[in-house]
């Protein structure tokens, strides 16, 4: 049910329909490593048919319904889905007309331990005892493992994201909370709580972001009333003030040197235990490997605290390249990862003297000597890859595009 665009060999969705707007719900289960969802997405078609393809992979799904803005329902009468294109389709008993829709679909999942999609995460208390916690990891192409959606770069939705979780539990996502109702459960008799967040702004999927876990935090607040927050397994929170201070620093800078306030009411920057990347820049809730994060001011090494002013400059900078602004589709991933390598590099120069050699690296042995070493291999490529498949996307993943990028950029 895929299609490929005629004018560069891409394998997208169908030009239609469109989405607007997300209202997601996620009621997930830390013991039994599942989760129940349901998802409303608000479509615009604009040509007729009688099936809807959405992005879907490892999820269970009950049923969907579609009902038209005037209360006209249809109720889903097939569900096929193609494993290798990662998609499912709903098929419905009539023509579905153009104009404006919402698809309700509700389904089950698993938090997986592949630390991609919604996954679960190890960690230990202060009492020495083994915990789990539930957070995301959608970049490039794991937020269909999590929710049928439109996973493509250029289909930007608002998304508005509903956790139920137990009362003991912190729940984040990319908003700040607006509402927050506790009950208990009929069955069991525990104390739960419903977390509704505040509507996104417009962007990807892959941005999107979410944990559920015991989180210790610090927080402090930028010059123009940005609250930003480092939140890490309990007992753990203080490693994280040398990063808050680089984080305030480097947003603040980024602020004036951009003439772009930073669009988002908060900023979360979180330690993940299990994590398979240095950090992702979801937007307003960044989450890092722990090492990348937290340290022991006095005991930590030069280039640990290098390491760690590194990784979040450069995330921080995604929240205006990449996030604010996206590309179309991932053969530009260079210019996303291209030039918050080049701004990580800037904004240090800028703002801690004693990495001031970072600059001189960059300019030389570093990001130049990094991205000459996998370019003088027969297996090089361009910067900008031809992608036709999305999945080709891991490939490019690597110095080319982000050091050759922020190279690139600098000149």
């Amino acid at each position: 049910q895929t299609m490929a665009s005629k004018k560069d060999g891409r394998i997208l969705l169908p030009s239609s329909p469109r989405p607007e707007r997300y209202d997601l719900k996620l009621k997930p289960d830390l013991k039994n490593f599942t989760f129940d969802g349901s998802v409303k997405i608000k479509l615009n078609f604009t040509e007729t048919t009688k099936s809807i393809t959405l992005h879907a992979k490892e999820l269970l799904m009950h049923n969907a319904v579609l009902t038209l803005r005037d209360g006209r329902k249809l109720e889903c009468t097939e569900i096929t889905v193609n494993l290798k294109a990662t998609t499912t389709t709903f098929t419905f008993p009539e023509d579905i007309e153009c104009g404006d829709w919402d698809l309700v679909v509700t389904f089950g999942g698993f938090l997986n331990d592949q630390m991609a999609g919604f996954y679960r995460s190890k960690y230990t208390d202060i009492y020495g005892n083994q915990k789990i916690m539930a957070s995301t990891q959608f970049e490039a192409l794991d937020a269909r493992r999590c929710f049928p959606c439109f996973d493509e770069p250029a289909l930007k939705s608002i998304f508005g994201i509903t956790l139920v979780v137990p009362s003991e539990l912190t729940a984040l996502s990319n908003m700040p909370v607006q509402s927050c109702k506790s009950f208990v459960n009929d069955d069991s008799k525990e104390c739960w709580k419903e977390v509704e967040f505040m509507d996104s702004p417009i962007m990807s999927s892959y941005l999107v972001a979410f944990l559920v876990g015991e989180f210790d935090c610090l927080s402090g607040m930028t010059n123009t009333g940005t609250v930003i927050s480092v939140h890490a397994p309990p007992g753990q929170a203080s490693k994280g003030q040398f990063a808050l201070d680089v984080a305030i620093k480097c947003l603040e800078f980024y602020n004036e040197y951009f003439q772009v306030p930073y669009p988002m009411p908060k900023l979360d920057m979180v330690a993940i235990p299990e994590f398979a990347a240095g950090a992702m820049e979801n937007w307003g809730l960044v989450t890092y490997r722990t090492v990348d994060l937290l340290i022991t001011e006095g005991q930590a090494s030069q280039s640990q605290m290098q390491r760690v002013c590194v990784v979040v400059c450069h995330e921080l900078a995604h929240q205006w390249f990449g996030n604010l602004v996206t590309f179309a589709w991932w053969d530009d991933l260079w210019l996303n990862e291209g030039f918050a390598s080049f701004m990580e590099n800037y904004s240090i120069y800028k703002l801690f003297p004693q990495f001031n050699y970072i600059w001189d690296e960059f300019s030389s042995t570093g990001a130049l000597s990094a991205a000459l070493r996998l370019d003088a291999l027969r297996s090089s490529h361009p910067i900008q890859v031809p992608i036709a498949h999305a999945e080709e996307v891991d490939q490019v993943f690597d110095a080319i595009s982000y050091c050759k990028g922020a190279c690139v950029v600098k000149m």
